[in-house]
């Protein structure tokens, strides 16, 4: 099959189309046709469909505007059509003829030739008065910043002095960050490798094996990648591990593992603890014994599910030193990596999330030996999922108690400390340290 821009944008219609009707995840929905496209066909379609999620609610308004009735339900490829082509008009570097010229060329593709003036209209119109429109509705946060309007709510009153810097902050494209394998090299030694190859890098931040790249590039260019020097992790990710303080004698419970990012950074921290990776997915967990392998350090791996599991451990008096509890939540502190969390997730989403990260930390906590750690991370940034479900689990476990995070960056709360996703470093990450009394 010959691979076309014009196939691109008919990939890009499917992927679209699907995400809207929740069918997938944009990584999950891409990952077929990276065999079929070649490498610069691929970067189209990545670019079109990250830029569509990030831009979503704009690209609706825009849409909208021009549309004298809203368009058929069986007409959504058409409409997934006309908010690329929108997308492509105002934030790709394409000559506007070509956008519309090939995107009504694209309604005969998809056998909808009664669509080709109506798009044709609509782009034109974007193309004249689109920019104006926008201007015209900063006022609305949700065009403006380009989020659903229950995030914002929920964001506003969450975070009221630092949600606008949030949203503006999740619209601009994450860094790719390494987490330097200090087993292997230091990070001082690993940035002047980088120089020799004219890759600009500077250190991160907020843990001392982070190094950000000026610009991302395959993983294969980067020096010693295939022999463990280095890994691609963000930071807020990688501080995990630093503060969970894994001793070398220590039995350690990575309890969400995969893809393996904070396993291995718990190794490369204390190569001799006793980890047992667990997850629920094996396709997942096989990506975890890659990471391992790749860096040459060794854990248990299990597929299996916590909450079924961890009766079967009480049952046999197999206790934990470290606990990592990396819980499922809605991903909020990483949407500029993951945009399309703007569609996917609901409101309805959280009060699900709640109750099952509320039952894992419990079914955790007697997996713990006295005196023993658990850490409670998310990448949410919803208070609902961190601050205030640690303060329930504390306020009913009497022999749990909160450890002070004794680290000079993020927002200290009442429980646990909070990160931001912040331009040109880490994502959006909360982090509680619990030890049994």
């Amino acid at each position: 099959m010959t691979v076309t821009a014009d196939t691109t944008r008919l990939q890009a219609v499917s992927i679209v189309s699907a995400l809207r009707a929740n069918n997938g995840s944009l990584s999950s929905l891409l990952e077929p046709y990276r065999k079929q496209n070649s490498p610069e066909q691929q970067a189209l379609l990545q670019a079109i469909c990250f830029g569509v999620c990030r831009h979503y609610e704009q690209l609706l308004y825009l849409s909208t505007q021009f549309l004298k009735k809203p368009l058929r339900k069986k007409d959504e490829d058409i409409s997934c059509l006309m908010l690329i082509g929108i997308y492509q008009l105002l934030y790709m570097n394409m000559p506007d003829y070509a956008v519309v010229n090939e995107c009504v060329e694209s309604c005969r593709k998809l056998k909808k030739n009664w669509a080709k003036n109506l798009l044709n209209a609509v782009l034109r119109s974007v193309q004249r008065e689109g920019q104006e429109l926008l201007d015209s509705a900063q006022s609305e946060p949700s065009i403006h910043y380009s989020h659903p309007q229950w995030l914002i709510r929920q964001l506003a009153a969450d975070w009221p002095e630092d949600y606008l810097q949030i949203l503006e902050s999740n619209n601009i494209q994450g860094p790719m960050t390494l987490r330097v394998n200090q087993l292997l090299t230091s990070r001082q030694d690993y940035l002047q490798v980088l120089a020799s190859k004219s890759i600009s890098a500077h250190p991160g931040v907020i843990c001392d094996s982070a190094v950000i790249l000026e610009q991302a590039c395959d993983v294969n260019a980067l020096p010693g990648f295939s022999a463990g020097l280095v890994s691609v992790q963000d930071e807020a990710s990688q501080v995990a591990a630093q503060i969970l303080q894994v001793r070398n004698s220590d039995r350690v419970l990575d309890a969400c593992a995969a893809p393996g990012g904070k396993s291995c950074a718990i190794l490369e921290y204390a190569p001799e603890a006793q980890l047992l990776a667990l997850d629920n997915s094996q396709s997942r967990l096989d990506k975890v014994r890659e990471n391992l392998q790749r860096i040459g350090l060794r854990a248990e791996l299990l597929c299996a599910d916590l909450l079924h599991q961890a009766g079967q451990w009480r049952r046999q008096e197999l206790f934990f030193d470290r606990i990592l509890l990396d819980v499922p939540c809605s991903a909020t502190g990483v949407i500029r990596r993951h945009p399309d969390i703007k569609l996917l997730r609901q409101p309805d989403d959280i009060e699900k999330l709640k109750v099952l990260q509320q039952a894992m930390l419990l079914e955790c906590w007697p997996l713990l030996k006295p005196g023993g750690k658990l850490l409670y991370t998310s990448c949410s940034l919803l208070q609902a999922e961190n601050n205030q479900q640690i303060q329930a689990f504390l306020h009913n476990t009497p022999d749990a108690a909160e450890l002070d995070i004794n680290l000079a960056w993020g927002h200290k709360l009442n429980h646990g400390r909070q990160l931001f996703p912040s331009p040109g470093a880490h994502d959006g990450f909360y982090y509680a340290l619990l030890q049994k009394c």
